[in-house]
């Protein structure tokens, strides 16, 4: 691990030298400067090792002089030398050498699902750094530590990356497409995922069912019927108009339920969107769509895009859309063979998902008690006992 930790800062201060306003100029030199305390600080850390004492030593006074010489004024840093860099260089490559040497470390591929230890992450990043193919992004995995190292801090993301259960990726599967024997439904509730990472954990969802289903048919040469409900799609398949340089988390989401849109159906994967703004979806997705359920819409935009998918003879059937009582629906598309009006079946009220309009007014003015208990809430958001 010191090897590993010591090629990387190796990597990190080579990458340095080919941009010298990164060390000589402010506000850079005081970001380097902070670095090399962190550097120094780590190799604190190895006091009681057993070999390569002496060097460990060196390469820690080193840094310290460094440090001393170039220390301003209230935790500030001077400019840093092409020489400082040198000396700094040379201690730890002196150490390395008498360290045992370390096997490169095999690159993963970032789509097989395998647990890893999310802590180490850092120190891994520490490690790529240090191969030689990766000179050119050394200089940017500083920045990339901290903000992994902040995302791993936060306690509202934690419980998605480092999970209290872990289960197999067997038992993740049969708990959420099922065994066979019998039908199975699986909800998955992400109301309180942080907005940062849902369209992570969705897109990483959908790619995981999708391809645990390839993989099925292809193995055991028939597919496992399966469908895929998005509830509120709009926050997942939003349009997002494509040209960016880099893909944004929601980007990478719509682009796998494309997919999934395009290709499940030979896989046996259906996809079901519920959405109260269908204007918002993604156009590539609703173009596979082949069945709709059509409630209440009052938005024009919304009603101008429904108007589009029933032929012209039958669009006065759709002027009824934004005054349809509640339960009532307009089904057209391959589930029926004419557009059909529908009233939708009243579930027995111990089964009605919690989607009831408010009673504000009955509250407001006194006909039902709402009495707020927030110990629960503050309890279940930081914490028994803790205080904010």
């Amino acid at each position: 691990m010191l090897c590993r930790l010591c090629k990387g800062h190796v990597a990190l201060i080579k990458a340095k030298k080919a941009t010298p306003r990164s060390y000589t100029e402010f506000p850079m030199v005081k970001g380097f400067g902070n670095a090399l305390v962190v550097l120094k600080e780590s190799l604190e850390a190895y006091d009681e090792l057993a070999i390569g004492v002496d060097e460990l030593q060196a390469s820690i006074e080193q840094i310290d002089g460094v440090l001393d010489e170039r220390a301003g004024f209230k935790g500030s840093f001077e400019a840093f030398s092409e020489p400082d860099l040198d000396s700094i260089l040379g201690s730890l490559e002196e150490l390395i050498e008498v360290l045992p040497a370390t096997s490169e470390i095999p690159m993963g591929n970032e789509d097989l699902p395998l647990e890893f230890d999310a802590d180490l992450l850092a120190d891994h990043l520490d490690s790529v750094a240090s191969l030689n193919e990766y000179d050119e992004a050394a200089r940017f995995i500083g920045g990339l530590k901290l903000r992994v190292r902040s995302l791993l801090a936060d306690e509202r993301i934690r419980p998605i990356l480092v999970p209290d259960e872990k289960p197999t990726l067997e038992e993740w599967l049969a708990e959420y497409l099922g065994t066979g024997e019998d039908s199975t439904v699986a909800v998955v509730d992400l109301s309180l995922v942080p907005s940062d990472v849902v369209e992570l954990v969705v897109a990483v969802m959908g790619r995981m069912v999708f391809e645990a289903l390839q993989r099925h048919r292809r193995i055991h040469k028939k597919a496992l019927p399966t469908a895929l409900v998005l509830e509120e799609a709009h926050a997942f398949v939003r349009y997002h108009p494509p040209g960016a340089e880099f893909q944004s988390p929601g980007e990478m989401c719509v682009r796998t339920f494309e997919r999934i849109a395009r290709e499940g159906r030979k896989f046996g994967l259906g996809l079901v969107l519920a959405s109260q703004r269908p204007s918002e979806l993604s156009p590539t997705i609703l173009a596979q769509c082949n069945s709709f359920l059509l409630h209440r819409l009052v938005n024009d935009l919304d009603q101008n895009l429904v108007r589009k998918l029933v032929p012209d003879n039958l669009a006065g059937m759709l002027e009824d859309l934004p005054s349809l009582p509640t339960r009532h629906a307009l089904l057209l598309g391959w589930a029926a063979v004419l557009p059909t009006l529908l009233e939708v079946r009243e579930l027995p009220e111990d089964e009605r998902p919690m989607s009831a309009d408010p009673d504000f007014w009955d509250v407001w003015t006194g006909a039902a008690l709402r009495k707020a208990d927030w110990t629960g809430v503050v309890n279940d958001w930081i914490g028994p006992g803790t205080s904010a």
